[in-house]
C-alpha cells in the first residue's frame, strides 16, 4: 500500500503503479512536522538577557568585597540576591525554559560551589584572600556566561518561519 499525502488524507491508500508500502512515511512526516512545530527551548528574550548580564556585573562586583567581612556587606549581599531572584523568577515564568532554570539553580544554590556556595563560604569564613576571590570570580563568571550564552544563542521570534 502506498500512502497518498494529497488526495484522501495522510494515511489514505493509493494503489498506483510503482508504489511501495509506506504507511510509516505519513507517520514520519507528521512526527517530523510536530517536532519542528513544538520547540523544546524558549525563544530569545531581550529582558532575560539584560537580567542575566546585569546580575553578573552586580554579583562579580559584590565578590570583590569578600576580602572584607561578610557582615560589613550584608546589606549589599541582600540587594544582589534580590536582583538574582528577580532574574531567576523572570526566567521561571517563561515557557520551555527548563535548561536555563537548571543553570540558575546550579549558580545560585548554596549546595554548589558557584555564587551560592561562595556566599555560604564567605558568611561562614568571614572573608577571603584576594587570590581566592579572583579564582572564584572566574568560575562564577563562567556560570553566568553559560546562562547568557544560552539566551543569546536562542532563536529570535522574528527568525522563526511559519
Amino acid at each position: 500500500m502506498k500512502t497518498n499525502f494529497f488526495s484522501r488524507g495522510i494515511l489514505a491508500s493509493n494503489r498506483s503503479k510503482g508504489g511501495t508500502k509506506s504507511v510509516f512515511a505519513g507517520a514520519l512526516l507528521a512526527a517530523t512536522t510536530l517536532l519542528f512545530a513544538c520547540s523544546t527551548i524558549s525563544t530569545y528574550d531581550q529582558a532575560a538577557y539584560e537580567h542575566a548580564t546585569s546580575a553578573k556585573v552586580d554579583a562579580l562586583a559584590l565578590m570583590d568585597k569578600a576580602t572584607d567581612s561578610f557582615s560589613a556587606h550584608a546589606k549589599e549581599v541582600e540587594i544582589v540576591n534580590l536582583t538574582l531572584s528577580k532574574a531567576y523568577e523572570y526566567d521561571k515564568g517563561r515557557p520551555l525554559n527548563a535548561i536555563t532554570l537548571k543553570q540558575w539553580d546550579l549558580l545560585l544554590s548554596p549546595d554548589h560551589d558557584l555564587f551560592g556556595g561562595f556566599l555560604r563560604d564567605w558568611k561562614s569564613k568571614g572573608q577571603f584572600k584576594p587570590v581566592a576571590v579572583s579564582e572564584k570570580k572566574k568560575q562564577v563568571g563562567n556560570g553566568f556566561d553559560q546562562i547568557i550564552g544560552l539566551e543569546s544563542g536562542k532563536l529570535k521570534p522574528s527568525d522563526i518561519k511559519p
